[in-house]
């Protein structure tokens, strides 16, 4: 299950599932730092430890799966004046499953508001001063924490990179990056980041807000690897009916 907000904009993804007609033996992808951190869940995570670390998060709503297609799952906690809803997504087979992306949103009512500085300040307390941001005007301010693949913060880097969205790369979990952009490819290169997405409801309350924390070079690899596997499972489901039916010989 998939949440919005009111107000906050939103990108709309499909999703295709591709079935594969053998077993595809699971693969270990690099190990990654601890750190940086959302809610105790970072990239890399194995599935079944970053299910019970999301589940902590409340004893009376339950971590549901996404769909098959999205290949993760979420907890919503559904108070009318503090929503708060997290989705975990991870990589597929033949990978053993493991978190690429965690993102997290709040959404907030009158009875509970919550200031752009208390967000500012907890953000910049748990990772640091921000790399880089980028102020859309009606879009919201977005704010960037760039780390390198050993999860260092970086105190500079490429204003390109604000370009660059967890979000946008859930269809290509499945069906393995796309190249030619010269924006992407600097995103699957080298964007492992959290971003705070703030939806401010003047300068300074929130009506929402959004944090996303992604390794894209893990994702692109993990991506890859299905990718291939897919790719050659078609390929072996393909010549196999060429067998067959080279095999269905008519007699005359």
């Amino acid at each position: 299950m998939r949440f919005s907000l009111a107000g906050m904009s939103a990108i709309g993804v499909l999703v295709v599932s591709i079935a594969v007609a053998v077993p595809m033996r699971a693969q270990n992808l690099p190990a990654t730092p601890h750190t940086p951190d959302l809610l105790g869940i970072y990239p890399g995570m194995p599935m079944n430890p970053a299910r019970a670390q999301l589940q902590q998060r409340s004893s009376k709503y339950q971590v549901v799966s996404h769909t098959v297609a999205e290949n993760g799952f979420g907890l919503t906690i559904p108070d009318p004046t503090d929503q708060d809803h997290v989705d975990v997504y991870l990589t597929m087979a033949p990978n053993d499953p493991a978190v690429w992306m965690i993102r997290r949103t709040q959404g907030f009512g009158p009875g509970r508001p919550m200031a752009q500085n208390a967000l500012l300040t907890a953000l910049r307390q748990k990772y640091g001063k921000e790399t880089l941001t980028a102020n859309r005007g009606g879009g919201g301010l977005y704010l960037y924490w760039i780390f390198d693949q050993s999860g260092k913060l970086l105190p500079t880097a490429d204003q390109g990179l604000t370009g660059c969205s967890g979000n946008t790369f859930i269809n290509n979990i499945v069906s393995g990056p796309g190249h030619g952009n010269t924006i992407l490819d600097r995103c699957y290169a080298s964007f492992y980041a959290v971003t705070a997405m703030l939806n401010p409801g003047n300068a300074e309350l929130l009506i929402a807000y959004t944090v996303e924390l992604v390794n894209m070079p893990y994702a692109v690899k993990a991506a890859t690897i299905t990718m291939d596997a897919n790719k050659a499972a078609a390929e072996k489901a393909k010549q196999n009916e060429l067998n067959k039916a080279n095999q269905n010989k008519p007699t005359f």
